[in-house]
């Protein structure tokens, strides 16, 4: 019993000795001077705008087609008895080419009638200005000799007219896309000769959404260069000819149409039928900027950067969205710091660092 209050008591003394130890080391130790926690705003890219007023290319495709496409007919009825063999699908034929030749006799035989006509009207009028022009300048039988007259004059000028007809000739310089006359065939007119597309002029119709259609309107004059599609050698320059105004049903799109003059005399022919990628060009947004997609958020805001670095919220417009970069429009000025990153909070007076790095 003795023993054990022995060790009792040694061991509430070790522990006061510890305890006044643990006191001194605690009572000995330097202060330490409280700083409040500071956190480090996020840093972000910029982009800086640098000037107002974006150029944009429109792109687009197309087929070329005649500017004209027409059906060669015949005006009077016959017997073709010669087809020029030069007529012939795919070929390009010369303005005022035979085409065909009709049988001319009966033609022949009605401006000889038509002339034989003429000599007795005329005949006719003399006798009756000798026999009654005594009695009144304008005797009836005077005036119905000057009808006759006049009637048998037109009647040679229409058989001259269809006689001269018996030849069927090229009208334009033009492209054989078809041919429906043959040797021996008897023709009425009206009947269809030959299909043709003129060669003078071509268009491409390019489709183009509704709001590139305002901005080509806007846009005033415009150059169109045309590539083929197959990446062969050769391009073109078109001038644009006209803006439709009708969507198409279908697709809902308008079309620019490019035209291109004397296509086939071009160092590298521009064919009709061809399949060509066109780029519109020379077309200036005056109050747009020119900036790269990661400055957009959601497609109608930004955010710019302060001089104090702080964000600002600026909504936009969005005029021209291409794969790197958009043209925006909206209260900016050249000068304006967008901001580029991406952070998981972005708001209004959030301060910022902006990242010096090129």
């Amino acid at each position: 019993m003795f023993r054990k209050l022995v060790n009792l008591v040694f061991f509430l003394v070790i522990l006061a000795g510890a305890a006044l130890l643990a006191k001194e080391l605690v009572d000995s130790r330097e202060p330490l001077n409280a700083k409040p926690r500071q956190s480090k705003p996020p840093l972000v890219q910029v982009h800086t705008l640098k000037q107002q007023g974006a150029q944009i290319t429109l792109r687009s495709h197309g087929t070329v087609q005649a500017k004209i496409s027409l059906q060669l007919t015949s005006d009077i009825a016959g017997r073709v008895i010669w087809v020029n063999p030069a007529l012939v699908t795919g070929v390009i034929l010369a303005p005022d080419t035979p085409i065909a030749r009709i049988d001319k006799t009966q033609y022949e035989l009605a401006l000889a009638q038509a002339q034989l006509a003429l000599r007795d009207a005329e005949l006719s009028l003399a006798d009756a200005h000798t026999r009654f022009k005594t009695q009144s300048p304008r005797h009836p039988q005077i005036r119905r000799s000057e009808a006759q007259v006049a009637a048998a004059k037109a009647q040679i000028k229409k058989a001259r007219t269809d006689l001269s007809r018996t030849e069927i000739k090229l009208p334009v310089e033009a492209l054989v896309t078809g041919k429906q006359v043959a040797l021996g065939q008897y023709v009425a007119p009206g009947t269809v000769l030959a299909s043709l597309q003129a060669v003078d002029e071509v268009e491409i119709a390019l489709p183009v959404s509704p709001k590139e259609l305002e901005l080509l309107h806007a846009a005033g004059d415009a150059s169109i260069q045309l590539k083929p599609v197959n990446k062969q050698n050769g391009s073109w320059t078109a001038s644009l000819a006209r803006l439709n105004q009708q969507l198409d049903q279908n697709t809902r799109v308008a079309y620019a149409v490019a035209s291109v003059s004397k296509p086939y005399e071009l160092p590298v022919p521009l064919r009709i039928g061809q399949f060509v990628e066109a780029e519109i060009q020379g077309i200036t947004l005056d109050e747009g900027f020119r900036v790269p997609t990661s400055a957009l958020f959601e497609n109608s805001h930004v955010y710019r950067v302060q001089d104090s670095n702080q964000l600002e919220r600026v909504n936009i417009e969005l005029l021209r969205q291409e794969a790197r970069s958009a043209v925006i429009r909206g209260e900016l000025s050249v000068g304006d710091r967008l901001v580029l990153s991406r952070l998981d909070i972005m708001s209004d007076g959030m301060s910022v660092a902006v990242d010096a790095t090129p």
